[in-house]
C-alpha cells in the first residue's frame, strides 16, 4: 500500500481559522450533523447476482446530503467523516447480519471483508485507498459482535480498466469498462477453507463493478454473502435522482 499523503499545511491553517461545516449540508461546527447522519441510516437494496442473498444493501440513497458528504470524503479528502461513515456501515451490518448468515449451513466464526478495488491512479490521486479505514472499522465491529476471526481481505485488483468510471454512464458501458479486469490478487492469502465474504463499496450506480467483483470471487470458489455500500444511485428515470450525481460501481 502506498504511503498516506500528508495533509497540506494550508488545510490545517484554514481549519484553525474557519470552523468546519457538516459534510452533508454545511451546518456550522458539525462534522456530519444528525439529520445528514440519519440519511445514511435508511437502507436500500439493489440486485446483485453471484451472492447468496441475491442483493447488496446500501446505507442510503446517493442524493442530497448523502451525495455531498461522500463527495467531500472522496474528492476533498475529508477524513474526519471516516468515523460516521464507518458507523453507518456497522449499523447496516447489524441490521442485515442475522438474515444474511442464516443462508449458510453453519454460523461462521469469521467473515472476510473485501473492499472494492481501486485503480492505482485513484489511489495516487487521493493519497490512500478510501475504503481501507471503513473496512477496518467494519472488521473490528464484526470481531466484537459474534465473528471473532473476521479480517479485511483485499483480494481484488483492477487491471487496466478502460476509462474513468465517471465517463461511463450506462450499465453496458460500465460492464464493458471492467469486464475481465477485476482479478484475484494472488499475493493475498485467504483463510483455508475460505471464510464467507462480504463485499464493501462506497457508491453503487449500475452494480456492474460489484457484479464483476462477486462473479470473480464466486468463480474462484468463495461464498459471497452480500455487498454493503455507503450509497446507491437510483436509476435516472427515478424521480428521486439528483441531476449530476455520479457513482463508481
Amino acid at each position: 500500500m502506498p504511503p498516506t499523503r500528508p495533509i497540506p499545511r494550508w488545510r490545517h491553517i484554514i481549519g484553525t481559522i474557519l470552523p468546519r461545516g457538516c459534510a452533508g449540508c454545511g451546518k456550522p461546527d458539525e462534522t456530519l450533523c444528525e439529520t445528514c447522519t440519519q440519511a445514511l441510516h435508511t437502507p436500500v437494496a439493489y440486485p446483485l447476482p453471484d451472492t447468496l442473498t441475491g442483493h447488496g444493501i446500501a446505507c442510503g440513497t446517493y442524493e442530497g446530503p448523502v451525495r455531498h458528504a461522500i463527495l467531500s470524503w472522496k474528492d476533498h479528502n475529508d477524513t474526519e467523516i471516516d468515523t460516521p461513515l464507518g458507523d453507518a456501515l456497522t449499523d447496516l451490518f447489524d441490521t442485515t447480519a442475522t438474515h444474511t448468515t442464516a443462508l449458510l449451513d453453519t454460523h461462521p466464526n469469521g467473515l472476510g471483508i473485501v473492499p472494492a478495488p481501486s485503480t492505482p491512479h485513484s489511489t495516487r490521486r487521493r493519497g490512500r485507498r478510501q475504503l481501507d479505514p471503513l473496512a477496518q472499522t467494519l472488521a473490528t465491529h464484526c470481531r466484537t459482535h459474534g465473528y471473532p476471526h473476521t479480517t479485511v481481505l483485499p483480494l481484488l485488483r483492477t487491471d487496466n480498466a478502460r476509462g474513468k468510471s465517471v465517463q461511463t454512464t450506462g450499465a453496458r458501458d460500465r460492464m464493458r469498462r471492467i469486464n475481465g479486469h477485476v482479478t484475484i490478487d494472488k499475493h493475498i492469502h485467504a483463510a483455508t477453507p475460505p471464510m464467507p465474504l462480504i463485499l464493501l463499496d462506497d457508491i453503487v450506480t449500475t452494480g456492474a463493478t460489484m457484479g464483476a467483483c462477486a462473479h470473480t470471487l464466486t468463480e474462484a470458489g468463495y461464498d459471497v454473502l452480500t455487498a454493503l455500500a455507503l450509497a446507491y444511485t437510483p436509476p435516472k428515470d427515478d424521480a428521486r435522482h439528483e441531476d449530476g450525481g455520479r457513482g463508481k460501481s
